[in-house]
């Protein structure tokens, strides 16, 4: 089985003085990166890390991150990555949850109680290794080299172990879908913490091109485009709202040198796809998929114009299927429960038998999510299946009530939960936060539902100072959101759990 840092070693080998990394206004080569990898492997190992362990990171650098993240794969370990972001509490109870004894960290002063510190002395890697020290690649890594966390429907997070083969064939479907190749240049706009950042920067250096590290603290992220010559960008709906609040209103195509603005991991509204394409760049590209998954569709800028609810296509070797509790396929045009299969998806969440059993069925994986396909093979995205509300025996799809409400021109974005009744089952309430400077109570907002949606419209809207979402992901934060609406109303709204 091939090793994920191969995609290094292969750049090293095809174009060694090719660029890989853009770091702090200056350029790593394939070679230097490469040599920088074997460093910090042979250093990894003098330290006594093992093939198999899991060793958790935590670097205020995203290059040491990145070194240290490719150097543990290379010699067959498994990396955590602990985000300085999170609380203490929930780094070292995340760490003593995968048997991490050992933090990898840039940080003299990071204090987590339990795991033995291993510092990176800066510069430590520099230079690189005069030779790959013999034996320190794992020709066929077992482990998995990367330990990942997703949000779990019984308040407990989900373990997802990543192995190589996964993310080997998760590139191969966006490298194809995207048509990447080594002219290109990627940035993410969310963290290298995050593993979702992790993946790009495979896909991205997988087909030769290069990826850059963002200076969040010091550069705007247009002028960081324009400056670092990006083609492929990545973002969510939180970044690009961020961006387009910024601008005047008569910009025009500002990220006019992207060939692609991939967009990802909350809905992207019908009026948010056209301020994108008349502000930013027409080079939109909606996609959906699953931590599990990998990419499931991708709506290429022609589609995510032309059906503005969609989630485009499904993207080539993954089998998609909707069906209804029994199993069995819905009609064109109909609500149902979404089930993939193909390369690039797990097969269970690690220590957790129930939601195995749940998500993972006869070769399909069911992520929990409803759509519907239009005639035309378009996926209608719905939301999440376990949210769906049922008003009077009436279906009523979180994702319609979102969209309607984020077609008004004050509305920045918006959520929809169900309040539980006796009398109706689920009453639906949506929460919105508004644009700046913008005025609206929550009366007019109803009416404006009501006039789109009729009885599937909220009986209570919320206005709220923002939506509790995860910023890397832009993913609804119900926990958080459900007590915002319950303090608001002064009602019980149904239990969700966190994320």
């Amino acid at each position: 089985m091939p090793n994920i840092s191969d995609i290094l070693t292969d750049g090293a080998n095809r174009a060694p003085e090719s660029t890989a990394l853009l770091h702090g206004g200056a350029t790593l080569s394939y070679r230097d990166l490469d040599a920088q990898v074997w460093s910090a492997a042979a250093w990894l190992l003098r330290q006594g890390v093992a093939r198999g362990e899991v060793v958790a990171s935590s670097c205020r650098s995203e290059l040491n991150s990145f070194v240290i993240v490719m150097a543990l794969a290379r010699i067959g370990a498994s990396a955590l990555t602990l985000s300085l972001i999170e609380p203490r509490t929930l780094r070292v109870a995340t760490a003593r949850r995968c048997a991490a004894r050992r933090l990898v960290t840039d940080l003299p002063e990071v204090d987590d109680a339990g795991i033995e510190p291993m510092l990176i002395a800066p510069g430590q890697f520099a230079g690189g290794a005069p030779a790959p020290e013999p034996g320190a690649r794992d020709d066929d890594p077992a482990a998995p080299w990367l330990v990942i966390f997703g949000s779990g429907s019984t308040g407990t997070p989900k373990r997802i172990d990543l192995s190589h083969r996964v993310s080997f064939e998760r590139s191969e479907k966006y490298v194809r879908a995207l048509g990447l190749s080594s002219s290109d240049r990627g940035l993410c706009a969310a963290q290298y913490d995050f593993a979702a950042t992790k993946q790009r920067f495979i896909e991205v250096l997988s087909a030769g091109g290069s990826m850059a590290f963002w200076d969040r603290d010091h550069r705007d992220l247009i002028e960081a485009c324009g400056e670092d010559g990006i083609t492929v960008l990545n973002a969510n709906v939180i970044y690009l709202e961020r961006i387009l609040a910024r601008l005047a209103p008569d910009a025009s195509n500002v990220l006019a040198g992207l060939r692609v603005l991939r967009v990802s991991a909350s809905t992207v509204s019908p009026t948010l796809r056209e301020r994108v394409v008349r502000q930013l760049t027409p080079k939109l590209y909606v996609a959906y998929g699953t931590n599990e998954s990998g990419i499931i569709s991708l709506a290429d800028p022609r589609e995510a114009i032309e059906c503005p609810q969609g989630v485009g296509k499904v993207v080539e070797g993954v089998s998609f299927e909707l069906v209804d509790p029994q199993g069995r396929a819905v009609p064109v045009n109909t609500v149902g429960v979404v089930r993939v299969k193909g390369p690039g998806i797990i097969d269970r969440y690690v220590g957790d038998e129930v939601a195995s059993a749940r998500a993972f069925r006869e070769g399909w994986f069911y992520p929990g999510d409803l759509a519907a396909l239009t005639g035309s093979g378009s996926i209608l995205f719905r939301g999440r299946a376990d949210q769906m509300m049922i008003l009077d025996g009436i279906n009523i799809y979180p994702a319609e009530i979102e969209q309607a409400m984020l077609e008004h021109p004050s509305i920045a974005d918006a959520a929809a939960v169900p309040m539980n009744s006796v009398a109706h089952q689920d009453i639906p309430v949506c929460a919105v936060a508004l644009r700046e400077g913008a005025r609206v109570n929550g009366d007019e907002l109803i009416a404006f539902a009501r006039e789109r949606l009729g009885v599937r419209s909220p009986w209570h809207v919320v206005i709220v100072a923002r939506i509790p979402r995860n910023t890397a992901q832009g993913k609804l934060q119900r926990g958080e959101l459900f007590q915002l609406l319950g303090q608001a109303l002064g009602i019980a709204v149904r239990n969700a759990p966190p994320g």
